[in-house]
């Protein structure tokens, strides 16, 4: 782990993920997704062993069922199911501060405001498939991604960062940003540090924008390293965004 800027731990589960033969088989077959169901009711989730048996790494098994245990919903977001995803968020993370600090009452007991939405730690390692069955009809990722905007629009007070002239200024400033970097790979980048630069917002949703702007803006971009994808924006895009403030 010497030379990364990361805890051993996750550098340990990324290693082990990435050098994992059998955490890139594709997508499940349909009669896969049955084996699964099958498995799942005979060992409960003991992922370990239903891994094993259908050559898939624990992570994926664990995920995928995650996603096809139950009916989900995949239309826009009720205001139920939001508040139930907000009082799930908040529950885990009244638990996990107690548990981090027992001998402080925590600023969620302390409030009835929302002072614990502006803690970065509300979008960082949060137990997903907990809040998943708290939620009840959606998956641990449509949590996450809906989690991710909730938390972005009480961070920018409900600024829209990436519509019209704000969201040519926030893309502008995110070319830059990186360009300054001069990080040869995306690991190499503080997005925390980059996220609040652009607009105080989750690293993920930076991240995710970043994504978006690599993949419409820069042609071939899978067979480019990240440093060339960055010189490619900085070089032919920013001056196409500054063109249209």
């Amino acid at each position: 782990a010497e030379g990364i800027p990361r805890p051993w731990r996750l550098i340990y589960y990324r290693a082990r993920k990435m050098f994992d033969p059998n955490n890139y088989k594709g997508r499940y077959t349909v009669e896969e997704k049955e084996k699964l169901k099958k498995y799942q009711a005979l060992h409960g989730n003991d992922w370990k062993k239903i891994s094993g048996l259908m050559s898939r790494s624990n992570l994926s098994v664990a995920m995928k069922f995650s996603e096809i245990k139950s009916a989900i919903n995949y239309g826009p977001w009720t205001k139920e199911e939001t508040q139930k995803l907000m009082n799930a968020v908040k529950e885990v993370m009244k638990r996990k501060l107690k548990t981090e600090n027992p001998s402080s009452p925590s600023s969620l007991e302390q409030s009835n405001t929302d002072p614990w939405i502006e803690c970065e730690k509300l979008y960082q390692q949060l137990p997903w498939t907990e809040i998943e069955t708290k939620v009840g009809s959606r998956y641990w990722r449509q949590c996450k991604q809906k989690w991710n905007s909730v938390l972005t629009s009480k961070l920018t007070k409900g600024q829209q960062l990436y519509r019209g002239t704000n969201g040519l200024r926030a893309k502008i400033n995110l070319i830059k940003r990186l360009y300054e970097t001069k990080a040869e790979d995306a690991s190499e980048v503080n997005w925390d540090e980059l996220s609040s630069a652009i607009g105080d917002v989750p690293r993920t949703y930076v991240q995710a924008k970043f994504y978006r702007l690599k993949v419409s803006s820069v042609p071939l971009w899978k067979r480019k390293t990240f440093s060339e994808i960055i010189d490619y924006l900085y070089e032919k895009k920013l001056p196409e965004l500054e063109e249209k403030l």
